[in-house]
């Protein structure tokens, strides 16, 4: 009675667990496969910013303003043609005002005098966030701009992805088997003749090898 019990038991959790998992998708298991190496993390790179020619007329500066997410890194490249160089920064909103303004302002990212430069970096909030070229220079400076979002895929081993089946799967046949244990088996028939016989008369149960009823007396035929 145990054993069915705790079969049953068993059976259910599993049959939950598995459709839990079927609803809310094996992604939720990435912390644990990463745990017994189940899982691959490759990086990728979206475009936010095709590559973009920016002029910079001289002694002066340009700007490009993208909206970008919090916390979500990115990378981006530029190179100055002709081998010239030039002054860039990276600045949230509030900073970049300042900057024009004439005030300190505080940069993200500064990469001064350069003629190339590839950078990566995570916004600390959501907002507009400007990137600036400044050419100290008397001639004209052209840039390529290039600017990624760069995220990440998991990829989970098949075992992880065929779970939640596996879970539901074992569950129903322990749930049977739990189901089946429970059954009380129909006595054979020479089992019923080895315990004994009933007399016709009275009711009284009787051994096997007595002929007669011991409380009546009748015969067994």
């Amino acid at each position: 009675m145990r054993m069915r019990r705790f079969a049953l038991t068993i059976g259910i959790v599993l049959i939950m667990a598995g459709i839990l998992l079927m609803s809310e998708g094996v992604e939720t298991l990435v912390p644990i496969a990463d745990v017994f190496g189940l899982t691959s993390h490759l990086k990728t790179q979206t475009p936010l910013m095709a590559p973009t020619l920016v002029a910079t007329a001289p002694m002066n500066y340009t700007w490009l303003s993208v909206q970008l997410d919090g916390g979500v890194p990115i990378t981006g490249t530029f190179q100055v043609g002709s081998g010239g160089e030039i002054d860039f920064y990276i600045m949230d909103e509030g900073n970049f005002s300042s900057w024009q303004a004439g005030y300190p302002a505080a940069v993200l990212l500064a990469a001064l005098s350069a003629s190339q430069d590839n950078f990566t970096l995570s916004p600390p909030r959501a907002g507009s966030y400007y990137f600036v070229f400044e050419n100290q220079d008397m001639t004209r400076r052209v840039v390529v701009f290039t600017l990624d979002l760069v995220g990440e895929t998991v990829l989970i081993h098949p075992a992880v992805e065929y779970l939640p089946y596996g879970l539901v799967t074992v569950g129903i046949l322990l749930f049977a088997l739990g189901l089946r244990g429970g059954r009380k088996r129909a006595p054979e028939p020479s089992e019923v003749v080895a315990a004994g016989w009933i007399c016709r008369t009275c009711g009284s149960e009787n051994p096997p090898e007595q002929a007669f009823c011991e409380k009546c007396g009748r015969s067994r035929q």
